[in-house]
């Protein structure tokens, strides 16, 4: 991890939080007297499952993954973490503590911002308040539905899902390089790696993708929507 202060105010910054645009200049000077920069590498932990809950993070550059430690070192991914996207976990308001890690997939440049300085804004500026609420209650859905598919559809189904994911959600693009293992798409999927290679090499030779580790393109989408719908 490397620090960096060289970034510009959150007044300017292209890259923040929606929700802050509920804030007025003086607030964002709060904002932005109360956070701390830092830079990651690909592969390094941003915040450790268990650790305290001092700041939300906000990601300025880069990708990270979000995942759940088990017992016996399982791990669950919940999702992977954009740019401009919120990262403080419901132990916020419950026990001050990271219920998930972070880890970076790509080099990271990311805004750690004083917890307590969001909570004010929650008590003092309804529009705020309510984004916050509107964006919590968001990643709570997508988290109930990636569980909803996990534990009711087969495996092909939640392959296809994660593709789906990778495409529209995180890549924007229908061809792009895939940042994770296979172990990780596993991870993601809530299936075995072992898995994962066979089911890849079934849609491959289905021509439903085109599979060039580290490269992946979606040939037929409806034809992967209908697999991810049908479970």
């Amino acid at each position: 991890m490397v620090n960096n202060t060289n970034v510009s105010c959150c007044i300017d910054c292209e890259h923040r939080w929606e929700n802050f645009n509920n804030l007025s200049d003086e607030e964002l000077k709060t904002v932005c007297d109360n956070r701390h920069i830092a830079e990651f590498k690909t592969g390094e932990i941003i915040f450790k499952q268990g650790s305290p809950l001092s700041s939300a993070v906000f990601l300025t550059k880069g990708l990270a993954k979000m995942y759940i430690e088990g017992y016996d070192n399982k791990r669950m991914m919940i999702g992977i973490a954009k740019k401009c996207r919120l990262i403080a976990g419901p132990g916020t308001y419950v026990d001050n503590r990271h219920h998930y890690s972070v880890a970076a997939l790509t080099d990271v440049t990311a805004c750690f911002i004083k917890m307590d300085v969001l909570k004010e804004f929650v008590h003092t500026n309804g529009k705020f308040a309510e984004g916050y609420l509107r964006d919590v209650s968001e990643k709570s859905l997508q988290t109930f539905y990636r569980f909803l598919s996990h534990t009711q559809k087969k495996m092909h189904g939640r392959l296809a899902a994660t593709l789906l994911y990778l495409a529209d959600e995180i890549h924007e693009s229908d061809k792009f390089t895939i940042l994770l293992s296979r172990q990780e798409l596993g991870e993601l999927s809530g299936m075995a790696k072992e898995s994962v290679v066979r089911i890849l090499k079934d849609f491959n030779e289905d021509n439903i993708i085109k599979d060039k580790c580290p490269n992946i393109e979606i040939l037929n989408k409806d034809k992967l929507k209908m697999i991810s719908n049908m479970g």
